[in-house]
């Protein structure tokens, strides 16, 4: 019976080292997947806070473009307009422009587009004349308009005559542009 006791005590011996051993096992793979868990956790964290607040700003981040949208009509005519139609359009306001000032405009021409990183920029080039008030102030209107158009070059030439109101005549060659968005 010694023998038989012996035996049994070994067995359960071997049986509590292998459950210790098992557990000892299971529990370095638990603290193990505890520890690759916290690291992903703490790389994730900053990403997913990002994430929030660019949530969370979405409806500032939304006006933002509307307005952005908005300020860049100021600044040009949109890619849904043709460059040619854009041309038309520069055309007539400089015309209107310049012939609402009291300068009467000899000739008009579409100059071909520039293309410069995303935009195209249309110009117009204008001859007129008129007394040189007048042609200060059909600048001052042709630089409120929009959208903005910027005055690519000016020529001013005496006519050597006086207008009505004793002002200098000039004859200006005039070379306004306008931006086009590509896309």
């Amino acid at each position: 019976m010694n023998f038989l006791q012996r035996r049994a005590q070994l067995t359960v011996a071997i049986a509590c080292a292998g459950v210790s051993l098992l557990l000892l096992v299971a529990g370095q793979f638990v603290v193990r997947k505890h520890i690759w868990a916290s690291e992903t956790l703490a790389q994730i964290e900053p990403r997913h806070a990002r994430l929030l607040g660019l949530r969370d700003a979405a409806p500032r981040l939304e006006q933002s473009l509307q307005d952005a949208r908005a300020a860049v009509a100021r600044l040009g005519y949109g890619p849904d307009r043709d460059v040619a139609q854009v041309g038309n359009a520069l055309q007539q306001l400089a015309r209107r422009g310049l012939e609402a000032a009291g300068m009467s405009v000899s000739s008009s021409q579409v100059l071909s587009a520039r293309a410069e990183k995303g935009l195209d920029r249309v110009g117009v080039a204008l001859q007129a004349e008129g007394s040189l008030p007048r042609l200060q102030l059909a600048l001052a209107a042709l630089q409120s308009e929009s959208p903005v158009i910027s005055i690519d070059g000016l020529v001013i030439q005496p006519a050597g005559r006086n207008a009505e109101d004793g002002s200098p005549v000039v004859s200006c060659r005039l070379t306004v542009a306008v931006l086009r968005f590509q896309s």
